[in-house]
C-alpha cells in the first residue's frame, strides 16, 4: 500500500465563483471541511494531506495540466475551452452545478425580435462578419466554423446577455434552465456545448505518485458516492410473511434488495432505489399489504459495478 512519507500533501484547487459553494458543501458532505478568512484564497483543511486553493475554474484546467497544481475542478466547457485535455486524468464527472444536479449549456441567442430564427439564418440574412460575444471564445469560433458561418468572436467581460442587439448579433452563453436569457429578451436558436463539472488530475502526477493517486481516487470516490446518494432512497417494508412475494415483483430492476425475518412472523425488506421510484412504489406496497414503510434519505452511496460473467 503506497504511504504518505509524511511532507507530501495533493494541491488541490476548489473553483472560486459560481460553483464555489456547492463544491465546499460537498466536499463537506464527504468529509472535508476547507475554511479560511474571508479574503484568503488558500484554505484551511481537516485533512492534513490536502492543500486546498480558491481559483477561477477557467484558469484551473491549465494550471493542473502543467504541473502547479495536483488536481482541480471545472467544467468540461473550460477544459475544452483551454484545449488542456492531453494533460488531465479525468478522475470524476459530477453533474452538479450552481443551482441544480443537471449539465449546463451554452446557447447561440439572439434578441426575441432578431431575423435569424435558426442557425442556418447566421450564412444567409445580414452583413458578414457576424458579430458574436461571448466568454467562450475559441470553442465558439471552432462552431461556428464547422457550419461555415462567418463570424467576428468577441471576448466577453462580462454582462454578456445586455450586448444584444446593440453590440453584438448573438452571444453564446451559458445557462441552466434557460429563464435568465428568456428573462432578458433572448431567444435560443441552438446548444454549442453541454457541460457537467470534472474533478481531474495531472496525468504525470496520476501515473507516477501511487500515494497521491490513491489519495485522488479516494477523494473521487466519496464525491461520487454523495451525488449517487442524491437520487436515491432507502425504503423499509414490514409486511407479514405471506405478503411478501407478492410485492417482490413490485421492486424494480437493478434495486438493492435485503429480505430478513421481523417480528411476530413478519419479514423485512431493505431497498435502496432511485428516489423518484418511490412515488409509485410504496402505494403499491401499501396495496399488497404493507403494515410499515419508512423512506429516509441517504447521505453517502458506493454501487460498485456489477463483475461480468
Amino acid at each position: 500500500m503506497a504511504t504518505n512519507s509524511g511532507n507530501e500533501q495533493v494541491l488541490l484547487g476548489i473553483p472560486k465563483g459560481s460553483l464555489q459553494e456547492s463544491t465546499l458543501a460537498l466536499f463537506a458532505r464527504a468529509g472535508f471541511s476547507f475554511y479560511g478568512s474571508e479574503r484568503s484564497l488558500w484554505l484551511s483543511s481537516n485533512d492534513p494531506d490536502l492543500r486546498p486553493v480558491l481559483l477561477r475554474p477557467q484558469e484551473m484546467p491549465t494550471y493542473v495540466a502543467d504541473g502547479r497544481l495536483d488536481a482541480g475542478f471545472a467544467g468540461w466547457d473550460w477544459v475544452c475551452e483551454t484545449r488542456a485535455q492531453d494533460g488531465l486524468r479525468i478522475l470524476a464527472d459530477l453533474c452538479y452545478s450552481k443551482r441544480s444536479f443537471r449539465p449546463v449549456q451554452w446557447v447561440l441567442a439572439v434578441h426575441k425580435d432578431s431575423p435569424y430564427q435558426t442557425v442556418d439564418d447566421f450564412q444567409s440574412l445580414g452583413p458578414t462578419p457576424k458579430r458574436i460575444s461571448t466568454e467562450l471564445k475559441s470553442l465558439t469560433e471552432e462552431w461556428l466554423a464547422e457550419r461555415g458561418i462567418v463570424a467576428e468572436v468577441d471576448f466577453s467581460w462580462g454582462a454578456t446577455e445586455a450586448k444584444v442587439p446593440a453590440f453584438a448579433d448573438a452571444i453564446v452563453e451559458c445557462t441552466e434552465t434557460g429563464s435568465s436569457l428568456r428573462a432578458n429578451g433572448l431567444r435560443i436558436l441552438d446548444t454549442v456545448i453541454e457541460s457537467t463539472t470534472q474533478f481531474f488530475a495531472n496525468k504525470q502526477v496520476y501515473r507516477n505518485n501511487d500515494w497521491k493517486r490513491r489519495k485522488l481516487d479516494a477523494i473521487a470516490l466519496l464525491l461520487k458516492s454523495c451525488l449517487e446518494a442524491d437520487v436515491k432512497v432507502t425504503v423499509r417494508v414490514v409486511a407479514p410473511a405471506d405478503k411478501v412475494a407478492a410485492m417482490t415483483p413490485l421492486i424494480p430492476a437493478g434495486a438493492g434488495v435485503t429480505i430478513t425475518p421481523g417480528l411476530n412472523g413478519s419479514q423485512v425488506l431493505d431497498l435502496v432505489i432511485e428516489k423518484q421510484q418511490s412515488r409509485d412504489l410504496i402505494p403499491e406496497l401499501a396495496r399488497c399489504g404493507a403494515t410499515t414503510i419508512s423512506v429516509a434519505a441517504i447521505g453517502m452511496l458506493f454501487e460498485s459495478a456489477p463483475t461480468p460473467g
